[in-house]
């Protein structure tokens, strides 16, 4: 009899080097749980990355805008939104109301950049006349206005961007 125990002993030795179904589904169970959170954690970071690359694109087309519009001449006296082609816009006041829908970047002479990604962006304009610094006091309202920009991403967020402009002599 002193042969059988050694058998046995190895017996059991030989049950108990693996995994048992019950075992192997509780493992599986805890892996799906844990590739679950990290597809979420994934998908998130790429919703949020597309969203802080439209915005980006937002401002950047806004600011692209309103440095075009805040470069031309300004004067009270010109008719607010004249209508036109933005080409052809000569002072501040004709970029009232002005509005342009595009999935791509209209250049000023024509033509268009893809710096959009195919996203339908949609810059709106306006024109105030009459704004005045709270630190100056003597000069004319009618020196000064407020030019705003507002774009409209895929995402429908709105980014706005004001611009404080001045009638003022340019020698040369």
């Amino acid at each position: 009899m002193p042969r059988e125990q050694p058998i046995r002993a190895i017996d059991r030795a030989t049950r108990r080097a693996g995994f048992t179904l019950l075992e192997g589904l509780i493992a599986s169970v805890v892996l799906a749980i844990l590739v679950l959170g990290v597809v979420g954690s994934v998908s998130t970071s790429y919703q949020q990355s597309q969203s802080v690359r439209a915005t980006s694109t937002s401002v950047t087309l806004a600011r692209q805008l309103v440095d075009e519009i805040v470069s031309k001449p300004f004067d009270s006296t010109d008719a607010l939104g004249t209508g036109g082609t933005r080409s052809t816009f000569t002072n501040v006041s004709a970029y009232d109301n002005y509005s342009d829908t595009s999935d791509s970047l209209p250049l000023l002479a024509g033509g268009t950049i893809d710096a959009t990604g195919a996203d339908q962006y949609t810059r709106q304009t306006s024109v105030i006349v009459g704004a005045q610094p709270s630190n100056d006091a003597t000069s004319p309202t009618s020196d000064f206005a407020i030019v705003t920009v507002n774009v409209t991403g895929p995402d429908g967020e709105v980014i706005s961007i004001p611009e404080f402009v001045a009638r003022y002599a340019v020698t040369r």
